[in-house]
């Protein structure tokens, strides 16, 4: 996807949390091991609710923050890379873990780049709003993830 609005760049970002947690519940429809499952029925449920976040975001931000161009075009190089195989049917929980964790920290990377470069306040505002919650979202994943393996 091409980014050239902070509008399109949150579509982008809720539709990729969706996408996530789609893989995500069919993955764990198909796991075999129960801890992975329930890992993944977790994540699952986790990025459908920060997608709809997001969206409430966009939905309550500033048109003309919506509406600035991007000051440097987002490419489709956007995370996570087309050429990643994102299925997890196969995976056990640390590969899961690390992808799920490299994902996010490229969304929280690209959030804190836009911060630095919006063209107005209030584009840097929503920037900066949606780099808090990835931030302190991600947090909180890694607290559960890490509870989980010690199951």
């Amino acid at each position: 996807m091409k980014a050239e609005t902070f509008e399109d760049l949150i579509k982008w970002n809720s539709g990729v949390h969706d996408m996530l947690a789609d893989r995500m519940q069919e993955a764990a429809r198909n796991q075999g091991n129960d801890r992975t499952s329930a890992l993944l029925t977790y994540l699952a449920d986790h990025e459908r609710t920060l997608a709809d976040t997001v969206r409430k975001y966009a939905g309550r931000a500033d048109s003309k923050a919506l509406n600035t161009w991007l000051y440097e075009h987002v490419s489709e190089d956007l995370p996570p890379r087309d050429d990643r195989k994102l299925r997890f049917d196969d995976w056990d929980y640390e590969r899961i873990s690390e992808e799920v964790f490299d994902i996010h920290n490229q969304i929280i990377e690209l959030y804190r780049y836009l911060v630095e470069r919006a063209a107005i306040p209030e584009a840097e505002d929503i920037m900066r709003e949606l780099y808090d919650l990835h931030t302190h979202e991600t947090r909180r994943l890694a607290d559960q993830v890490n509870s989980g393996r010690s199951l």
